[in-house]
């Protein structure tokens, strides 16, 4: 279980990557350490963070990538989804130099993401079929609306909820976009890690471990 040695209270409208700094200067001043690595989510960690803070002041990192960029691996051919088992698989890749990348699957969480996108999906052709009906009988606007429909995205760890307002025809089938729906579904229960620590120094499954960790605690904490 991890010790706070410090805590810090900052303005409620200032965001995550934002209060990075104050915690680099206070672990390399005020407590003295020689080597430090942060670990923190995708969110506080970004990539403009280790670019302009992380690297610059010497630290090492263990974050996890955002859903584009693990889509643009994927579509690079750095890894196949086909032919990964359950175990980590950890490589380099020049996108990141000087990193690791350690793919991940959690079978409950892929189960739990297919399970809230159908359910979206369901509800959200019903909310449409409705409507396409009230059309139809003449009870609803006619010919072509304009439709708030907020649940047109499922939500999921890759894609937040999308809320867009577009014209629906009489014709319109709720689902012209199903290859979008196929393309988030083949990522479900897939994370990837990196991290700038070697592997002689920390082997991928404590890299995850370290990852992991994350769930007891509400900020990053110094390994």
């Amino acid at each position: 279980m991890a010790c706070p040695v410090a805590v810090d209270v900052f303005e409620g409208h200032t965001a995550d990557p934002m209060t990075l700094s104050v915690q680099i200067d206070k672990l390399k001043e005020r407590f003295g350490l020689s080597r430090v690595v942060l670990v923190g989510d995708r969110g506080m960690i970004t990539s403009a963070r280790i670019r302009d803070e992380l690297r610059p002041a010497g630290l090492d990192w263990i974050t996890a990538l955002r859903a584009p960029q693990i889509r643009a691996l994927l579509d690079a051919g750095a890894f196949q989804l086909s032919l990964f088992d359950e175990r980590d698989l950890a490589r380099s890749h020049p996108e990141f130099p000087g990193e690791r990348l350690v793919v991940c699957k959690n079978p409950l969480l892929a189960a739990e993401r297919a399970r809230k996108r159908e359910d979206l999906l369901q509800a959200t052709e019903a909310a449409l079929r409705k409507l396409a009906d009230q059309i139809a009988h003449g009870s609803g606007p006619a010919g072509r609306t304009r439709l708030p429909v907020p649940l047109v995205v499922s939500k999921t760890a890759t894609s937040s909820p999308s809320c867009s307002t577009s014209p629906l025809p009489k014709t319109a089938s709720p689902f012209a976009a199903t290859g979008r729906v196929a393309d988030e579904a083949r990522l479900d229960g897939f994370y990837v890690i990196r991290t700038s620590v070697e592997n002689n120094v920390l082997a991928a499954n404590n890299v995850v471990g370290a990852y992991k960790s994350l769930a007891a605690s509400s900020a990053p904490f110094a390994a």
